[in-house]
């Protein structure tokens, strides 16, 4: 972790500590910007030091456990990084970092897409690249995520919360229940006036959208859907 903090110059290492007691005594003498914490270690869990704190830093959580993420983010973690952790995820995370202490002011900077997403399920959690997922669509609390890799995903969060986590373009909200990859649309296959098949690359079966999607869909490509 050391050598991938030095590896960028926005980031100062000021110190580290290898257990739970000692971890609390450094954070309160120096006060740092950001954490980066793993979740176990001796004394207690990193989550449970998160939460002893008065007023914790930004926290990026590195485990080799994917199990804890749900609950990592819970805590408002700003990332969750699974060992081995390579230099690139980890440049990701520093953009991210970078974005919420507004040390980068550059349209590109700020619209740095993230390359995976956490998805939990009732019964398990998925990390999913997100150039593989081609549209998501609203199922009341839940949300299908249709992924060209694992299949549709009933993943536990409503749609609204993906609207502002996911990095636009290549995603767009085209109704008030579907958002799709624009890299993955392949063709649309207009039914009548207010139906249409939207076909995406990686998808067995077309989506079907109506006439507020298909006005969407046009005003954002600047093309005619025949």
């Amino acid at each position: 972790m050391r050598r991938l903090v030095e590896g960028h110059d926005s980031l100062e290492w000021i110190g580290e500590a290898h257990e739970a007691k000692s971890a609390m005594e450094l954070i309160e003498k120096e006060k740092p910007d950001v954490l980066l914490l793993d979740v176990q270690m001796p004394g207690m869990t990193g989550l449970e030091l998160i939460g002893k704190l008065k007023e914790p830093p930004k926290v990026v959580i590195a485990s080799a456990w994917p199990s804890y993420a749900v609950d990592a983010f819970a805590v408002d973690a700003v990332d969750y990084l699974l060992k081995p952790i390579s230099p690139e995820r980890f440049a990701s995370t520093v953009k991210r970092l970078e974005r919420i202490f507004g040390e980068e002011n550059t349209p590109e900077v700020r619209h740095d897409p993230v390359d995976r997403i956490c998805l939990r399920t009732t019964e398990k959690t998925f990390f999913l690249p997100i150039h593989g997922i081609a549209a998501m669509k609203a199922d009341g609390d839940f949300t299908w995520v249709y992924d060209t890799q694992q299949g549709p995903i009933l993943a536990c969060r409503r749609l609204g919360e993906f609207d502002e986590l996911l990095p636009t373009p290549p995603f767009a909200r085209l109704d008030r229940s579907l958002i799709i990859n624009l890299d993955r649309v392949s063709k649309v296959e207009r039914l009548s006036r207010n139906d249409a098949h939207l076909w995406m690359r990686g998808l067995a079966e077309p989506l079907e959208i109506g006439r507020t999607a298909i006005a969407r869909l046009q005003e954002i490509t600047k093309k005619e859907v025949i």
